[in-house]
């Protein structure tokens, strides 16, 4: 690809996006019942299951600026899904803990991601579907490394 003139098709960014777009409009759409967004889904996720506990750490999950963070955090807190608790150690920072609520329902939303994942690779077999997220994995880690 790289001696050839530049084909839309043949491009990873353009299929990356098209994917990441069809995405969020199948979260979306499985997580309207609850009034979440895709980014608030992200947020209660990464608490829940990657133990994430600060808005600082939250930035390396989610694409987003602190501002748009903290007004996504706001709202889960305003919807009684979190709280911000006072770190016993330094009083400037705050931890991020999911109420009971916000448990509850972390439990409930993780089977939109698993229907969206399913429908993803509905076209690829078992093996298909593994080498494709150990090729995402890569990418990721790839790319992570080139941002530090």
């Amino acid at each position: 690809m790289e001696n050839k003139e530049f084909n839309l098709p043949e491009s990873y960014g353009y299929h990356f996006n098209i994917i990441f777009v069809n995405i969020k409009r199948m979260m979306e759409i499985k997580l309207k019942p609850y009034n979440l967004t895709h980014l608030q889904f992200s947020i209660l996720i990464n608490i829940y299951k990657n133990n994430v506990t600060t808005q600082k750490e939250m930035l390396k999950y989610i694409n987003g600026d602190e501002a748009s963070i903290t007004r996504l955090i706001d709202r889960l807190e305003s919807k009684g899904y979190l709280n911000r608790v006072q770190s016993t150690e330094d009083k400037r920072k705050k931890s991020l803990v999911l109420t009971k609520s916000g448990i509850t329902l972390s439990k409930e939303i993780i089977g939109c991601a698993r229907e969206v994942n399913k429908e993803l690779t509905k076209d690829l077999n078992e093996d298909e579907a593994k080498v494709l997220l150990k090729l995402l994995q890569k990418v990721h880690i790839s790319i992570s490394e080139n941002e530090a």
